[in-house]
């Protein structure tokens, strides 16, 4: 039945996501009240029609500037760059961090096309040279990607902030931020160290 069988590709497109756990979002949709559906299918239109990028840091929003950014209460000394907004969500839970954010977005390396890199690069020169920002603290995944984007910005942006960190590597090497546990997140960013 292609309906069934389209949904199913659908799913499979998601993170994490294999055929079985696919089939199984599926049937759960299959079984479910209209009003359920109607109820998920309001939610993705929403988030979809109001949630945008902040124009200083690039974090989800439903504004023009984030929630992060507007807060006061906010080291404004330090900067931590990461490649997505759930990078953010991550360092947030261990509640040790209280500085500003900029997300990346992409890493220099594999992509044939680098617009969206070097056009966020650019931004985060520009801040880094309007802002009086003393520690510039780099919080890229530690693949391989991320260690080459991480080189390339402490290269190109020293001359632009007093210190340039690493979070520490209590990070697993080739693991992603957004999965780590707090408390290991939470250590290697209290251990990072200079570039």
């Amino acid at each position: 039945m292609k309906p069934i069988e389209k949904l199913i590709e659908v799913f499979k497109k998601f993170p994490s996501v294999g055929p079985k756990q696919a089939e199984r979002f599926t049937m759960y949709i299959m079984r479910a009240d209209i009003s359920e559906i109607k109820s998920l299918i309001d939610a993705i239109t929403d988030l979809k029609n109001t949630i945008k990028l902040c124009s200083k840091c690039n974090n989800y929003t439903d504004s023009e500037i984030c929630d992060i950014c507007l807060d006061e209460k906010r080291d404004k000394n330090f900067l931590c760059v990461v490649e997505t907004p759930f990078d953010i969500v991550a360092i947030e839970k261990t509640k040790i961090y209280n500085g500003l954010y900029f997300v990346l977005g992409s890493y220099i390396i594999p992509h044939s096309n680098n617009n969206e890199f070097f056009s966020r690069f650019e931004m985060l020169k520009n801040r880094l040279k309007n802002e009086k920002i003393k520690e510039l603290i780099i919080a890229l995944n530690t693949t391989t990607e991320g260690q080459t984007t991480s080189l390339y910005l402490k290269n190109n942006l020293s001359g632009y902030v007093e210190k340039i960190t690493r979070i520490a590597f209590g990070v697993p090497l080739g693991a992603d931020i957004d999965y780590m546990d707090e408390y290991t997140l939470g250590w290697a960013l209290k251990g990072r160290s200079e570039m």
